[in-house]
This record gives C-alpha cells, sequence and structure tokens, in this order.
C-alpha cells in the first residue's frame, strides 16, 4: 500500500500498457519499451506519496537510464489515468505544506488540462515558494496561462524554470506579462523551448525580462536577426548579470553585435558560450571574451586554434577577476600545459577550472605538479576524459601535488586547497587514491588534511619511511601524540570513516604495531619517554628551540600536533 491508495506493481502495468491483441510475437523492442514504462509509472507512485510531506524541497525527476541509453520514448515518465489518484493525493499533500520552497518536476509528463490549474496551482499559492521548475513536462498552452497565474499570487517567487517545453506566441504573450509585473523575480530558464520556431517569439519574452538579473536561452534556434535582438536588450537593460547562450551558432554579425553589448553592459558576469562555433579568430570576438568584466566564461565544445589558445592562457596570466574558466573539449593539449600552468602560479583569482575531455597527456603531469604546488587559491581542477594513464600519469599528478610521501615536510609543503578530479567514479581509485584525497582536501581544517595525509603515506602509499632524523627533534611531550598518530589507518575504526575507502588486508594483521615500534627504537631520547613527565609550559619552549634550530622541520611538527586535533 502507498499511503491510502494501491500500488500498481509494474507487472499490472505492463499488461495494461501493451496493445490491444499483441502476444507473444510483438518484437523486443516494444516490449521492452514497455516494461521501462510500466516500471518507470511504479517508481513515480512512489515518488508521489514519499514527496511533499513538511519538505522545504521537492523534487520529482522522472525518466529511465535505459531510454536515455536508446533514445526510447523522449527521456520522460508518461502520463496513464492508472495513476491518476496518486497525483491528486501528491497536490493534496503539497497544498498542506507550509513550508515548500523549491519545487522540480522533471521529465514527467502531468495528467491533462486541468489538472495543473484546478489541483496544482491552488496548492502552489505559498509566499514561502522561492523555485519552481516544470522541466520537460508537456506544457500545453493551458497549462502557460495558469503558470501566469500563478506568478500573480507567488510574490516571493525568484528562480522560474520551464525547460524543455514548446512554447508558441500566445504562451509567450502570457507569460512576458505576467514576467514583467513580478517584482521579485530574478531568473527565467527558456531553454529549448522553440523560442525561434516563429519571430514574434523572443521579442515578446525579452520585453518582459527587463527586471531579471539571469536569463538562459539555450539550445533555440535563432536566426541573426534574433542574435542581434538579444544583443540589443543586453546593451540596453543593465540589470542582467548572467546569460546563458549554449548552442547557438553564431555568425560575425551577431558576434559583432555582442561586442558592443557586452561593452557597454558593465553588469554581466556570467556567460556561457558552449557549442555557439566561437573561434576567438578575430579581434572582435577576443574582446567579447577576454575582458576584465566577466567572471564565468564557459567556451566548452568549441574548436580553439593553437593561437586561440595562447591568447587565454596570457590571458589568465594577466590575472583578471576571472574566477570561472570552462574549457571542456576544446582542443587543449600538452603542447600548452606548460603555458597554461606557468600562468596558473601567477594567477590569485581564478578558482575553478574546468579542462575536462582534452588531450592532455602524461609529458604535461610535471607543469600541473608544479602549478598546483605553487598555486594556493585553485580550489578545483576538473581533468577527466584527458589521455592520462593510471599507473604513470595519474598517480604521479596525485602524488606529485597533493601528497609528495617523500617526508614529512613535502607532506605539510603540498597542496592543501584544491579539488583533483582526474576520472569521475571509482575506476582504477585503488591506485591513485584521487577520492580519498578530494576527500582530504575538502575538510576544513589544515591540520587534519595533513594528518590525513601523513597516515596515507605510510601505509597506503607505502613510500614515507620514519627515520631518526625525522623525529629526534620532537619535544618530549608530543611523543605519546606522536605514537598514537602512527597507530592509525585511514578508513579503519573511527579514522578517516566516510574519507578513505579501507583496503581490504588478512585477518588479524596489525601493521600499525610495526610503525609504532619503529617510531619509538629509532627515537634517540626512547627512555625519557617513560621516565620524565613534563609541564605543558617546557613544550612551548621546546617548540621556539626547535623553529630557531630547525626551521624546516617547524611546520610539519606544528600542523601535525597543534593544529585543532579530530581524535
Amino acid at each position: 500500500m502507498v499511503g491510502d491508495l494501491p500500488l500498481k506493481r509494474k507487472d499490472y502495468l505492463r499488461n495494461v500498457l501493451m496493445p490491444a491483441g499483441a502476444g507473444d510475437d510483438l518484437d523486443w523492442m516494444r516490449r521492452n519499451r514497455c516494461y521501462n514504462t510500466a516500471r518507470d509509472l511504479e517508481n513515480l507512485q512512489v515518488l508521489l506519496h514519499l514527496q511533499g510531506q513538511e519538505e522545504r524541497e521537492i523534487n520529482l525527476v522522472g525518466g529511465s537510464s535505459r531510454r536515455r541509453r536508446w533514445g526510447w520514448d523522449n527521456k520522460q515518465t508518461p502520463y496513464h489515468e492508472e495513476i491518476r489518484a496518486n497525483w491528486e493525493q501528491f497536490a493534496a499533500v503539497v497544498g498542506d505544506n507550509d513550508q515548500l520552497e523549491d519545487l522540480e518536476i522533471k521529465n514527467i509528463v502531468l495528467p491533462p488540462a486541468p489538472f495543473f490549474a484546478e489541483k496544482m496551482v491552488p496548492s502552489l499559492q505559498k509566499p514561502s515558494l522561492v523555485r519552481l521548475d516544470l522541466i520537460n513536462c508537456n506544457l500545453t498552452s493551458g497549462d502557460f496561462e495558469s503558470v501566469a497565474q500563478l506568478l500573480k499570487k507567488v510574490p516571493a517567487l525568484v528562480s522560474l524554470g520551464l525547460s524543455r517545453n514548446g512554447i508558441g506566441v500566445s504562451d509567450a504573450k502570457t507569460l512576458s506579462a505576467a514576467m514583467a509585473k513580478h517584482k521579485t523575480l530574478s531568473f527565467v530558464d527558456l531553454s529549448e523551448c522553440g523560442l525561434g520556431e516563429s519571430e514574434d517569439i523572443l521579442p515578446l519574452l525579452l520585453k518582459g525580462s527587463k527586471k531579471l538579473n539571469g536569463l538562459d536561452l539555450s539550445g533555440n534556434k535563432f536566426e541573426a536577426k534574433s542574435l542581434v535582438l538579444i544583443a540589443k536588450f543586453l546593451s540596453t537593460h543593465k540589470a542582467i548579470t548572467v546569460l546563458n547562450l549554449e548552442g547557438i551558432k553564431f555568425g560575425e554579425k551577431s558576434v559583432t553585435a555582442f561586442e558592443k553589448a557586452v561593452e557597454k553592459n558593465k553588469t554581466l558576469e556570467e556567460l556561457n558560450l558552449t557549442s555557439t562555433e566561437i573561434t576567438l579568430s578575430t579581434s572582435i570576438q577576443r574582446s567579447l571574451v577576454l575582458n576584465d568584466t566577466l567572471l564565468h566564461i564557459d567556451l566548452s565544445q568549441n574548436k580553439l586554434s593553437m593561437a586561440a589558445q595562447k591568447r587565454i592562457i596570457k590571458h589568465v596570466k594577466r590575472n583578471p577577476p576571472l574566477s570561472i574558466l570552462s574549457m571542456r573539449e576544446c582542443g587543449l593539449s600538452s603542447k600548452t600545459a606548460e603555458g597554461l600552468c606557468n600562468a596558473l602560479k601567477r594567477n590569485t583569482n581564478l578558482a575553478h577550472l574546468n579542462i575536462e575531455y582534452n588531450t592532455f597527456n602524461d609529458k604535461s603531469v610535471p607543469f600541473f605538479v608544479d602549478a598546483l604546488r605553487n598555486n594556493s587559491t585553485l580550489l578545483t581542477l576538473q581533468m577527466t576524459g584527458n589521455k592520462l594513464k593510471v599507473h604513470t600519469g595519474r598517480k604521479e599528478l596525485i602524488k606529485g601535488a597533493l601528497c609528495d610521501p617523500t617526508s614529512l615536510q613535502t607532506i605539510a609543503e603540498s597542496n592543501h586547497t584544491c579539488l583533483v578530479t582526474l576520472n569521475k567514479g571509482n575506476i582504477s581509485n585503488n591506485v591513485t587514491h584521487e577520492n580519498g584525497f578530494w576527500n582530504i582536501n575538502a575538510l576544513e581544517n589544515e591540520g587534519q588534511k595533513i594528518r590525513y595525509k601523513v597516515i596515507a603515506a605510510l601505509y597506503t602509499l607505502k613510500t614515507i619511511k620514519l627515520k631518526q632524523s625525522d623525529f629526534q627533534h620532537v619535544p618530549l611531550e608530543l611523543m605519546p601524540r606522536l605514537i598514537e598518530l602512527v597507530q592509525q589507518e585511514m578508513g579503519y575504526g573511527k579514522y578517516g570513516r566516510g574519507i578513505w575507502k579501507a583496503p581490504i588486508r588478512a585477518k588479524g594483521s596489525n601493521p600499525c604495531l610495526t610503525r609504532v615500534y619503529e617510531v619509538v627504537h629509532g627515537w634517540s631520547m626512547m627512555p625519557s619517554l617513560f621516565a620524565v613527565s613534563y609541564y605543558h609550559h617546557s613544550c612551548v619552549l621546546s617548540f621556539r628551540q626547535v623553529y630557531h634550530r630547525y626551521p624546516n622541520h617547524f611546520v610539519a611538527l606544528y600542523h601535525l600536533f597543534y593544529t585543532e586535533r579530530p581524535w
């Protein structure tokens, strides 16, 4: 049972979906389509029941992974009369939820009109609602009119998403009037809505977008005339800060118009030009992208020549206010790695760099290692899909940049701020341990990061060796803490749980005791450990002596013992 309603099982739904009179001779593709649709409807029933009860955020996401792979049924969970009662129950539960702030319905066909107008609109009239996304829901003209009416009754709404719903001229007129009158609406997503099918649609929607801070027009097929109209909108409406034009093909005329618009508009901060055939081959294209106004630039899936890559590197080297740069699938190679990494060493503003699915190989690894060890402001580096080999490139980049296990000092001097992604998922993670180091660098306390890396180097990486010279200057009072530290192992017990995946080892084996013996036995003051006790003031004095006599050891010891211990 699902609430007070019986759950329609997928076997029953599959029989309902089968064409009348169809038998075993029905082709396998249609049988699988019926099975996947039935499974999606069964899952949707559960979602409709579980979501909506005293939750601030509700996400109803449909579609099937198998259908996405084979391209079946438009990637949606369809509507069926068998589950109409579940939809009505969901609308009633949402109406009783006074805490609702965000509602997302994605890849799910809504019940036919007048369900949205009669059931959902009254339930969504809440002063707390700030975000509404109806993505790929097959909205009709009546539904768009209901959305416009809802805008009048939800005064706090900030974000509205209508992506992948076909918008006609009458729908655009209705939405435009409601958007223009709304006082708090800041962002509207109109991607893949067929806005280029008529010349009258875009002018109407731009007229209602005068007060917006962000507008997503990606995935629409516009003519050059429409692009010039968008550029004119950008130059005259100074409130716009975010503009997404992904997938819209630019011509020289439209590029010139946008270059002049960006020059006039000093408020635009984020510009997405993914797959727009921008090549940066002309001075107008370069001035559009490489300026001191934009904080976020996305140039992904554009074929950039070597000259264009060098211009981008030169721009990064100038240290502009740019904080996010994405160049996925842009044809970057190891030939530009040295220049890019030298620019990163000098740049202190860039926080996020995405260079996934390019052709960087193992030859570029030393440059990236050097850049990461000399840059403490870059927070994320995404390099998935490049030609880095597991045992050489990826492993050496992680060890060299994030955890150099040569000694305690080299670990302390490694990069502890950047989240490096070399391969999404867990493929070859047991070799590179990149997921574990990603989790460590995501922590807030730097001392805790270094302690975790020391433990990883001691046992998992098996490269660092405990020598008497590493610990002969450790104050006596800190030796028990050192013994406590070296007997830990990442992923076992409570130490590093959720940070590091514990390796499989033989039952009864305890390598930690061996490490403790090596430390204590190799320490010149081992007898004093069990014979003398000091107060805290002598510990401080000893640290001062270490700092003046052996400054290279001081940094590592300070992070290991005096920076907020997690245990």
